[in-house]
């Protein structure tokens, strides 16, 4: 199988471990076309296959019933900008996107059927597929799309998605289905912002957390607060044969010993995010199958303040690399489902750099020699901020606490709820915070670009404080960058700068999971492992 950047060439058969189906039709464009399209590679722009006709969807085709799907604690909002947690089971089941990646960074088609780039690469056209409708029975057109865009550019309402979609400066609506994004300079990550570019309906914006209407599968029927809410089949979907269900059923679940139970009494099919402890136990049991998530949309980390002592101090920051035993973290905290990462993101990206892997190994005599260095020889003491929203984060720092107790380094764990949380995260009022940052998944101009821990600085200033001349430059270059080569030697090299400053010390991908009966086929999640419902059935 051949890479391009690293990653699988999908086209030369590599599956799909997201279970997201392409489309029947060529509208899939392999890594290195996609690299074409946005202006990486020599030869221009390129178009993304054949058209494909839309339609309804058919009744015969449709198995029917009710998926009962446990999820802890409510929906938030139904906006699907703010992106919280808990509203996840949501999103693609309302809103569909103009093309979703698949799980090697390759965009499939949603409500765009095709797309070019412009020769200068500054502009991204779309062509609306006709015939799609939102769950009012209005067809979307292109000022939708433009007015979405728009929504997720205004600081009021775009929240999380904002800062991938300030990238654009400019969207025209060329005529009723086709719609112009425009870029001051080349933007290799556009489609980071396309994965996430859900398509609101204008006429009922004010309305959206109450009765929100999308294009999806599934449309809004009902909620109760605190107990359920109901989606049931959209009738006039643009796919063929889809969705299956007859509705879903998203249960709110106050704990997860109550969740994990009602799945083995078969009161829910299908449940989101049990805790790790439970993996191995529920692969195992009989008339149950579990199915993990692509790991990358989160990942855990420790951000240190360098604005404060003595984290101020490289050499310091140095040896807590040295003292954190990510394994042991994997092993004892969860439960082995995830992996230890020392680099941002996974092995697939261009930021990946096979030798840089054993930079920092779990070694206390190594870690005793920089404070040493550094004129800590006897310790400190710090205190880590965490959410008790995340409990798994206090636990990983007790794992923390007790080998830098061996340095001389007291950990003080202060655990907070989310009111109180937030706010000192956001202000720095910390020695260090454990975070889970997210986009680790996608492109690294993402990652570095518009994340909390990782972006440059000086404003917004990053959860670490860190801001240097050299860090800015490293990540605009790698922003601009259209020849993939130097692209990766630019993010190589960035890499490299940001495990020497050790501002942030990676521990491990958050990997979402589900359980469900064995009766439950056609679960898939997206890059961020959001579930996506469309094509599931309940069998027998």
């Amino acid at each position: 199988m051949s890479k391009v950047n690293g990653i699988p060439n999908q086209s030369e058969g590599t599956a799909n471990a997201q279970n997201i189906e392409p489309e029947k039709q060529a509208h899939g464009i392999d890594r290195r076309t996609f690299l074409k399209l946005m202006g990486l590679t020599a030869g221009g722009a390129a178009m993304p296959g054949a058209l494909m006709a839309a339609g309804p969807a058919l009744a015969q085709d449709m198995g029917g019933g009710t998926l009962n799907f446990g999820h802890l604690g409510d929906f938030q909002y139904f906006d699907p900008y703010l992106l919280p947690l808990a509203d996840w089971p949501m999103f693609n089941q309302i809103y569909n996107v103009l093309a979703r990646y698949d799980d090697t960074l390759t965009p499939q088609p949603e409500l765009a059927e095709s797309w070019e780039l412009s020769d200068d690469g500054l502009t991204l056209t779309f062509k609306l597929r006709p015939g799609v409708k939102f769950h009012n029975g209005r067809g979307v057109v292109a000022d939708d799309v433009k007015f979405s865009l728009e929504y997720a550019q205004d600081p009021e309402t775009g929240a999380n998605i904002r800062t991938l979609a300030r990238a654009v400066a400019s969207v025209e609506v060329v005529d009723e289905l086709t719609v112009a994004f425009h870029f001051a300079e080349p933007t290799p990550a556009a489609f980071d912002l396309i994965d996430l570019l859900f398509i609101v309906n204008s006429e009922s914006i004010e309305e959206i957390n109450s009765n929100p209407v999308g294009t999806g599968p599934f449309r809004f029927a009902e909620w109760a607060p605190g107990d359920f809410a109901r989606f049931e089949r959209f009738e006039g979907y643009f796919r063929e044969g889809v969705p299956q269900l007859d509705e879903v059923i998203v249960r709110a679940i106050p704990d997860s010993a109550t969740m994990i139970a009602n799945l083995e009494g078969g009161t829910l099919d299908l449940i989101a995010a049990p805790p790790a402890s439970e993996f191995e136990r529920l692969e195992a049991a009989d008339g149950i199958k579990v199915v993990r998530g692509f790991p990358g949309g989160l990942v855990w980390d420790l951000s240190l303040n360098t604005g404060r002592a003595p984290f101020d101090n490289k050499l310091v920051r140095q040896a807590l690399q040295h003292a954190l035993d990510r394994q042991r973290i994997v092993d004892i905290v969860f439960f082995n489902v995830s992996d230890p990462w020392l680099q941002p993101q996974s092995d697939k990206s261009p930021l990946y750099d096979p030798d840089l892997e054993g930079y920092y190994t779990f070694d206390l005599d190594k870690a005793r020699s920089l404070l040493e260095e550094a004129g800590y020889a006897d310790g400190f003491e710090f205190t880590v901020l965490t959410a008790t929203t995340n409990p798994d984060g206090a636990r990983l720092l007790q794992v923390f606490q007790a080998d830098l107790a061996q340095l001389g380094i007291t950990l003080h764990i202060d655990e907070v709820e989310p009111a109180q949380y937030r706010p000192r995260a956001l202000d720095l009022d910390f020695d260090g915070a454990i975070f889970t940052y997210g986009r680790a998944s996608k492109d690294p101009a993402s990652l570095f670009g518009t994340t909390g821990v990782w972006r440059p600085g000086p404003d917004p200033i990053n959860l670490s404080n860190f801001s240097t001349e050299e860090y800015r430059r490293l990540i605009a270059e790698g922003q601009r960058e259209i020849d993939p080569v130097r692209r990766q030697e630019i993010y190589q090299e960035l890499n490299r700068y940001q495990l020497e400053e050790s501002f942030i010390l990676v521990i491990a991908p958050v990997v979402r999971w589900w359980a469900m009966k064995d009766s439950v086929e056609g679960f898939a999640s997206n890059l961020d492992s959001m579930p996506i419902l469309e094509r599931v059935s309940i069998e027998g």
